[in-house]
């Protein structure tokens, strides 16, 4: 596979993506980091998964030589956005979490809670 960019560019791109990405999750309202134990967590944060989504799109694009206009910099900022409104919004759909081992409940605790109170009124 050979990308047609200079090695700064596409560092520099790499870097812009992650950057923006972030930016744009925590100013939608995504923690950080998830919460403790974060072994063990499934919740979505700024630091993981958005960036990783966004240098994925960006290496997509890059693989198939599309550099949109000034090297890849407006589409490393495209996919930053793109990436940081995919994990706030659609994330879920896409990924649903698992089930819980111990009672099949979702491990969601809206969901785990509705669940319980049904069991209770039955």
């Amino acid at each position: 596979m050979i990308i047609h960019v200079d090695e700064m560019y596409l560092l520099l791109n790499l870097l812009i993506t992650v950057i923006v990405s972030i930016v744009i999750a925590l100013g939608l309202g995504l923690p950080l980091l998830p919460k403790k134990p974060i072994r063990f967590s499934f919740d979505k944060s700024a630091i993981f998964p958005t960036p990783i989504f966004a240098i994925g799109f960006l290496a997509i694009c890059f693989s198939v030589n599309f550099y949109w206009i000034y090297n890849g910099m407006l589409l490393a900022v495209f996919w930053g956005v793109v990436s940081g409104l995919f994990v706030k919004y659609a994330f879920d759909y896409v990924f649903p979490k698992p089930d819980d081992d111990e009672n099949g409940d979702n491990l969601n605790n809206e969901s785990s809670s509705e669940i319980s109170k049904t069991k209770e009124a039955n």
